[in-house]
């Protein structure tokens, strides 16, 4: 399931490492979390042909599945509603 990923994309244009910054990849892509960094993609990284600079290795997300939003993230069940992440916890007042 893609709630259990948590990719890490390499990209080597600083210029568009930090525009892609700007963005909620983590959301968009529906992953529990995603980093972006300018460290160089490691061989077995999964690289598109025709887009240069950029290579993704595919990691798997760290902590406990949220019972509200499915996010598998590590502060799951360290705030006062039980079973939820930070986001979750703050909607649920």
């Amino acid at each position: 399931a893609s709630l259990e990923a948590a990719p890490v994309v390499h990209v080597e244009d600083a210029g568009v490492l930090a525009a892609l910054k700007t963005v909620t990849f983590d959301d968009i892509c529906i992953t529990s979390a995603i980093s972006l960094t300018s460290d160089p993609a490691p061989s077995e990284a999964f690289r598109l042909p025709e887009v240069e600079g950029v290579g993704v290795v595919f990691e798997t997300a760290d902590g406990e599945k949220c019972q509200r939003c499915w996010k598998i993230l590590p502060d799951v069940g360290t705030h006062a509603h039980a079973g939820t992440c930070g986001r979750c916890n703050a909607a649920l007042g």
